[in-house]
């Protein structure tokens, strides 16, 4: 196994200010596939082009990378705590996403 990347995808990506070691793993999808999905699906988003983002509701509003796949619930006033990874725009909404009722 190489060094620089893991089986999962994952791989090296840097050293953080504390000494931890970052993996990243890139989705591959760009940005035209992501909205083609989510207007497929009928579900709101606005796009972020400067942060590589969106902002998509959903059950409740989620910030979503599109080019890692991280993704987080919106915090009103402040900056999440926790990101979360997915492995692509399908994953996350049919994984973390809850259905409108």
């Amino acid at each position: 196994m190489a060094t620089d990347t893991l089986k999962s995808g994952y791989r090296f990506d840097r050293v953080n200010s504390k000494g931890k070691v970052i993996f990243r793993r890139d989705t591959n999808e760009t940005l035209e596939y992501v909205e083609k999905y989510l207007k497929s699906k009928g579900i709101k988003y606005e796009v972020k082009k400067g942060a590589s983002m969106l902002w998509i509701k959903k059950d409740k509003l989620y910030a979503y990378s599109y080019t890692t796949g991280r993704w987080h619930p919106y915090v009103e006033n402040s900056y999440p705590k926790k990101h979360y990874r997915s492995n692509g725009i399908d994953d996350f909404i049919t994984r973390f996403t809850k259905e409108v009722q």
